[in-house]
């Protein structure tokens, strides 16, 4: 008898041990959460406070919110400093092919009237090569969008693309690449401008 209720004391002890040792792990466990989890100290705390508390909450969050569709796009800084190159472009006349986006240093040639490093430092075409070029071309407007630049729909080996409706009587134009920019037979005025010196301008009485 004495063995068996010796059995059973060390069976209730053994018992009794995993269950304190369960109490203060669970108790641990709310004092880790009491300390970090912000959720489950909301829940400890009065039905009418965590209504306060979170009708605070969405106040906050939906002054700050900002719906995706009013943000700017990834892409819109690349999209900004290409336009930015592009009008550099034409107030610097350099030829489209010649920008940083599309052909790589090593594969450049030079292109009359383009004001690029690259076509002002050129040496591979002759000097007297390229008065030839500028003289025909300004004897001839469409020789260099014709002859030496390959075929395309683009606009920009034109020297003039019309703005706005082209069946309108008062049609005005803008400068997209210049050919004879930086030679002998460039426009006086268009050099002035380019350059940044003062142009006078006289008014009739």
């Amino acid at each position: 008898m004495n063995h068996k209720k010796r059995i059973k004391d060390k069976k209730i002890s053994y018992k009794r041990k995993i269950y304190n040792k369960k109490t203060k792990l669970r108790n641990k466990k709310i004092q880790i959460l009491l300390q970090t989890d912000i959720k489950y100290m909301i829940q400890c705390l009065p039905k009418e406070i965590q209504k306060r508390i979170y009708i605070m909450a969405f106040k906050g969050f939906w002054r700050d919110y900002v719906p995706q569709t009013s943000k700017p796009p990834s892409w819109i800084n690349h999209a900004n400093v290409v336009k930015q190159i592009l009008w550099e472009s034409r107030l610097k006349n350099i030829h489209f092919l010649h920008l940083p986006f599309n052909t790589l240093p090593e594969n450049k040639q030079w292109i009359m009237g383009c004001q690029c490093e690259f076509c002002k430092n050129d040496t591979s075409v002759d000097v007297f090569e390229k008065h030839m070029h500028y003289l025909i071309q300004y004897r001839n407007p469409y020789y260099f969008p014709d002859k030496l630049m390959p075929k395309s729909f683009t606009e920009w080996n034109e020297y003039l693309v019309p703005i706005g409706d082209s069946n309108n009587d008062n049609i005005q134009f803008k400068k997209v690449f210049d050919p004879l920019c930086g030679s002998y037979k460039e426009n006086y005025t268009s050099k002035r401008l380019r350059e940044g010196e003062d142009i006078e301008f006289s008014y009739p009485f």
